[in-house]
């Protein structure tokens, strides 16, 4: 089975008490690590798999996917294969999109813009098995989306992070009557550098050291992080997401557990402005998510207790990579008019064979099987009747 990594785990990585000033708690050099290694051929092969099960039958029309499968599985190591093996079974167990209704009418989504990839891809999908139906999508941050849906109770809220009880009572406050929260995917997060910084890992200690004031409160130089060819004496600047972005909450709020964050150098609303703004600045330091990218940007390792854990697909997969964070719908099952069905089909889809194979294809990973068995279970006994 794939390994589902969930907030709290993220501190078997990070220190979980700051540490006290003074000479003899400055961080120790980093450890060296390998290079990122290509593991294309992982997902390249698995998409084959998630395009074929995220596709009605009636609408596949495969042209050369056949020989990109051959291609990257007659390359994988016996790991990789274990990996596609891992993933291939998971979806297979994973109960396939069964339309409750037919849909027409327009679906409407607001939220995150790390999750805009994702609901297109949904969108995509959605429509082979309900080619009339529309889906509006809105990016907004944390606290507009809120709004937002109250504003709308039959839309659907994206957050790039987990949606605890107190905030669906906040969203009852406004108005709603039943909002209720569905993990749909995960994402890895990953700390970028420039490609010409030597740095090639990093602790969970070092990170709250760099973007959190708990240990070093003063403008810090990258000789914080052992960093050497002439970078030690220069200073450290941070690029961020916007403070309301979900990335941003999701790093304070759990992976920080509310440590005042640094303040950073540039901030943006994007990840692609981030890498953008990454790319260009040879002393900046970003975290965003596993499969962004930039021009001249490179993940970070992750230094796990000593050993060094790949930034990649298989880390991912098999569980050894730390930095996960949950991705989330939220709507309000009190509604219960044509639109409010028709928001329910959509997260329905999210969660069956089809979303989760969708998820693959954009860059994310799948919710363990346990959790979207629930999922599906709270949201058919609520809409099925």
């Amino acid at each position: 089975m794939v390994a589902a990594l969930y907030p709290t785990q993220v501190w078997t990585w990070l220190v979980k008490q700051p540490r006290g000033h003074g000479h003899s708690n400055r961080p120790r050099r980093l450890l060296g690590g390998q290079r990122r290694p290509a593991l294309r051929p992982v997902i390249q092969a698995i998409a084959v798999l998630a395009w074929s099960l995220a596709t009605p039958v009636a609408a596949q029309q495969p042209t050369g996917l056949g020989e990109s499968n051959r291609a990257a599985t007659s390359s994988d190591s016996s790991n990789r294969g274990s990996a596609i093996e891992q993933l291939t079974a998971m979806l297979k167990s994973i109960e396939p999109y069964r339309p409750q209704a037919d849909v027409t009418q327009t679906i409407h989504v607001v939220g995150s813009t790390s999750m805009d990839a994702l609901a297109n891809g949904w969108v995509n999908g959605f429509k082979q098995f309900h080619p009339n139906s529309k889906v509006e999508i809105s990016g907004a941050g944390s606290g507009d989306t809120a709004k937002m849906l109250a504003a709308n109770p039959t839309a659907i809220a994206m957050y790039s992070r987990p949606v605890p009880e107190q905030e669906l009572e906040e969203l009852r406050k406004l108005g709603l009557k039943q909002p209720t929260a569905f993990m749909v995917a995960r994402e890895a997060l990953t700390v970028f550098v420039n490609s010409s910084n030597p740095t090639t890992s990093i602790s969970g200690e070092k990170v709250r050291d760099l973007f959190t004031t708990d240990n070093y409160p003063d403008e810090l130089t990258w000789s914080a992080v052992g960093a050497t060819g002439g970078l030690e004496n220069e200073p450290l600047h941070v690029i961020a997401r916007t403070r309301d972005s979900g990335t941003q909450l999701f790093l304070s709020e759990y992976v920080f557990s509310g440590s005042h964050m640094r303040s950073p150098t540039a901030s943006f609303s994007s990840n692609a402005e981030v890498l953008e703004a990454l790319s260009n600045d040879p002393l900046g330091i970003a975290i965003c998510g596993y499969r962004s990218s930039g021009r001249l940007v490179k993940p970070l390792q992750l230094d796990v207790g000593g050993t060094i854990v790949p930034c990649d697909d298989l880390a991912v997969l098999s569980g050894r990579y730390p930095l996960m964070r949950p991705l989330t719908l939220v709507i309000d099952l009190g509604q219960s008019d044509a639109k409010a069905k028709a928001s329910q089909e959509f997260v329905r889809y999210a969660m069956c064979q089809a979303g989760q194979t969708q998820a693959i294809l954009v860059g994310f990973f799948p919710v363990d099987l346990p959790l979207l068995r629930a999922g599906l279970e709270n949201l058919n006994a609520q809409t099925i009747r």
